[in-house]
């Protein structure tokens, strides 16, 4: 009775347990996946308003519907985490993008329509463009709100989470039935040959060392192998983020940079520079001035800033090719940054004010230092200059002169590598007023 009963206690306490651990691993798994979802709704929102920011100034500054435009297009849903797909109704008719082609957008005749399912957002988000020279032009976009990378990893660990407990539950059920047949024997003296008495056999507890020495030939001869379960190894991050000094990249720009004909790199062809895959540096002033109409149009802030590494020699195509492609992953828009000299870009923020270009300066010029290669430290230090339009009507020529003013301070002053042109809006207009009359 003792052993029973303490095998029947041993059995309520793992069948609580294995319980609580399977509650435990559906509950955490669905407030998972619930709150990731809530976190891609609210992506999907920002991602929506930064796709009509883009379609309204790519409008202005490469033609509404050209290539370069649709293009543009393309390239924010294909680096978008959550929209699945674009539809732009213009005066011309309607115009379908597409991350993944079929996935969310079905054409009923010649009019594109977004798909509806389990995974799609129930309602697509929708807003008016306003563009010159075009009337009634809107923008949609469906997104979705389920990751399917973040879905599987939840449900493997949830899986592994039960899998553990059923290979407890029935570790412990093998023990116990086990226990209960090495605990038992048969009466001794049954006749072999009288089937009445033969019907049913007698049992009786076998003694305290008889079980021992059950339970100790059981152990030694006929548990079965429990095959071992492979935990997943979570990477840290260290893991996840290669720094730039150990990425692959050719050892000569001759390599994959720089055409065989001098002339024709030099001159601008496409929308991207071969040297570091940004905008040409001829193109500065006139997108800069179509942004700043834009933000004017709709009373919104604009930063202009140019960075450049001080004391350094011309910057070797490998080495300024990480640099820009690590402002795009920084700034996200990579049709708002372009070349700046040999060493520098110079960078489009719009809907930003002054403090929050000073702010992700501050971020930017950290983590490019904490990312250069270990050769390149302590003898060249990135410096910033910026300036914003402050509710001013100004023009790009002079926000450019601003902030190359401010670069200026910054290079030749080591104490302060990043500088910001702060102007006062009245005094500004007093001196166009003057400026205007004369």
């Amino acid at each position: 009775m003792g052993i029973s009963g303490k095998s029947s206690k041993m059995s309520s306490v793992v069948a609580a347990l294995c319980m609580v651990i399977y509650i435990a691993a559906i509950a955490f798994g669905a407030v998972r996946i619930i709150l990731n979802i809530g976190e891609r709704r609210n992506v999907a929102a920002k991602e929506f308003e930064d796709l009509t920011d883009r379609a309204s100034s790519s409008a202005v500054f490469l033609g509404f519907m050209s290539e370069a435009y649709q293009e543009t297009i393309r390239d924010f849903l294909n680096s978008s985490e959550t929209l699945l797909g674009v539809i732009i109704t213009g005066s011309d008719g309607e115009y379908a993008f597409e991350r993944y082609a079929g996935k969310g957008i079905e054409w009923t005749g010649d009019s594109p329509r977004f798909k509806s399912g389990t995974g799609f957002l129930r309602k697509p988000f929708y807003l008016p463009l306003r563009i010159e020279g075009q009337r009634n032009v809107t923008i949609q976009a469906i997104s979705s709100y389920i990751d399917n990378s973040f879905l599987l990893e939840t449900l493997r660990n949830v899986l592994i989470a039960v899998l553990a407990t059923l290979t407890l539950a029935f570790i412990t059920l093998m023990a116990e039935l086990a226990r209960k047949n090495r605990s038992v024997s048969y009466e001794p003296g049954d006749p072999a040959g009288d089937p009445a008495r033969d019907t049913r056999k007698k049992y009786r507890p076998a003694s305290p060392s008889k079980i021992s020495a059950s339970v100790d030939q059981y152990n030694a001869e006929e548990e079965p192998e429990i095959p071992e379960i492979d935990e997943p190894v979570p990477q840290t991050a260290e893991e996840k983020e290669t720094p730039l000094s150990d990425m692959d990249f050719p050892e000569s720009a001759d390599e994959e940079f720089i055409s065989e004909d001098d002339d024709a790199a030099e001159t601008p062809q496409g929308l991207y520079t071969p040297r570091g895959n940004v905008g040409w540096e001829s193109y500065t002033q006139d997108r800069l001035a179509s942004e700043l109409h834009r933000c004017a149009s709709f009373e919104q802030d604009l930063v202009f800033l140019i960075m450049e590494f001080r004391g350094a020699e011309e910057l070797s195509d490998a080495l300024y090719r990480q640099f820009a492609a690590e402002a795009v992953n920084f700034f996200t828009m990579r049709d708002m940054i372009f070349e700046k000299n040999e060493n520098g870009v110079s960078v489009i923020i719009p809907s930003s004010d002054l403090e929050q270009g000073m702010a992700k300066s501050e971020e930017f010029r950290n983590r490019v230092i904490g990312k250069l290669p270990e050769s390149f430290k302590g003898r060249t230090e990135l410096c910033i200059g910026l300036s914003s339009r402050s509710g001013r009507l100004i023009e790009a020529e002079r926000l450019i002169k601003e902030s190359s003013k401010a670069l200026e301070k910054a290079l030749e002053d080591p104490a302060s590598p990043i500088v910001a042109f702060k102007s006062d809006p009245d005094k500004y207009r007093e001196f166009i007023s003057r400026h205007h009359d004369k």
